[in-house]
């Protein structure tokens, strides 16, 4: 077998080695649902664990919708919710990201940030509540939010 044949062969299959896509980071929820209207105004993350719970807090997070919008169904036999609220904001244009949930002995701690819109930005001026709804495994105990303040990503 000539080597000039062998050689470049060989680069090729270890080029495609070297350029394998790296894992994509493993996140341990779904955003259920997520926008910028609530009946929500204080910021925070909520833990929701039954379908009463649930029920409840839809109604408040509609309540300024006529008619409000369906429940997204929830088998709370298999899932929890947790709520994550930027609160009140001055104007359209901010944006809630829920980075990571970091499991702490007896708390989930809600990693999040805020991005706000560029400064040269034409915005509504109507107060806006950034939210996430995040589906997860079935979970209980004390939710914590901790949530940074960005530019825009402009």
């Amino acid at each position: 077998m000539s080597w000039s044949r062998t050689l470049p062969a060989l680069l090729v299959l270890l080029a495609a080695c070297r350029t394998a896509a790296p894992e994509a980071p493993r996140r341990d929820f779904e955003v259920l649902v997520e926008g910028y209207q609530s009946g929500e105004h204080r910021p925070g993350a909520t833990l929701i664990t039954t379908q009463e719970e649930w029920r409840a807090f839809w109604r408040r997070h509609t309540s300024w919708r006529i008619p409000p919008a369906p429940e997204p169904e929830v088998d709370f036999q298999v899932h929890s919710v947790i709520v994550v609220c930027a609160g009140d904001e001055p104007s359209a244009g901010f944006a809630l990201e829920t980075q990571a949930l970091e499991r702490q002995t007896g708390r989930i701690v809600v990693r999040a940030s805020l991005h706000a819109p560029a400064a040269d930005a034409l915005l509504p001026q109507v107060v806006t509540q950034p939210y996430q709804i995040l589906l997860v495994g079935r979970t209980s105990g004390e939710v914590a939010l901790e949530l940074d303040q960005r530019p825009s990503r402009r």
